[in-house]
């Protein structure tokens, strides 16, 4: 069984991209989940005393105030939601990058050892192919907490609704 380092060593410069990145993105993730499991019940009420301090409701704004106090709820719920899809987005084209790494690894021995050395390319294949594994790895796995946290940020703002009905009525 090839330890850590082993596997780094084997899938090149490309693959420690990869790990800074998947760093982040994990980073972003639990900071969310700890942010939507830990904020209390009076989030939104506390948002809601913030957003609507010095502003007269009347007949007239109710329905500009709601929609603009939902755009609000779901700006703040979903920060760092895109930029984690841009970082999702990232791991399979840095996997392709590895790949193409890789593979000129390996022409590079074709080109001076010619194909008698299987063993001599391996190494330029392993470059190829454990940064493009590990990129799709990331890619899959990122998109499941993703859309869980998306589907959270939805539910924030059905809550909204439901609290803007209970809290404005005129």
């Amino acid at each position: 069984m090839i330890g850590l380092t082993d596997l780094f060593d084997r899938g090149g410069p490309v693959l420690y991209i990869l790990f800074l990145v998947t760093l982040f993105i994990w980073f972003i993730i639990f900071s969310k989940y700890l942010a939507t499991t830990y904020n209390n019940k009076n989030w939104i009420n506390n948002n809601f005393n913030d957003f609507s301090n010095g502003v007269i409701i009347n007949k007239n704004n109710i329905h500009l105030f709601e929609e603009s106090f939902l755009i609000h709820i779901k700006r703040v719920a979903s920060q760092k939601l895109k930029m984690l899809d841009g970082l999702i987005g990232l791991c399979p084209m840095l996997g392709l990058l590895g790949t193409v790494y890789g593979m000129i690894e390996v022409f590079e021995v074709l080109a001076v050892l010619g194909t008698g050395n299987p063993r001599a390319m391996s190494t330029g294949v392993a470059k190829a192919t454990i940064p493009t594994m590990a990129g799709m790895t990331i890619a899959l796995s990122g998109l499941f907490f993703k859309f869980d946290l998306a589907n959270r940020v939805e539910r924030y703002q059905e809550e909204a609704r439901i609290f803007l009905k209970e809290k404005v009525s005129l």
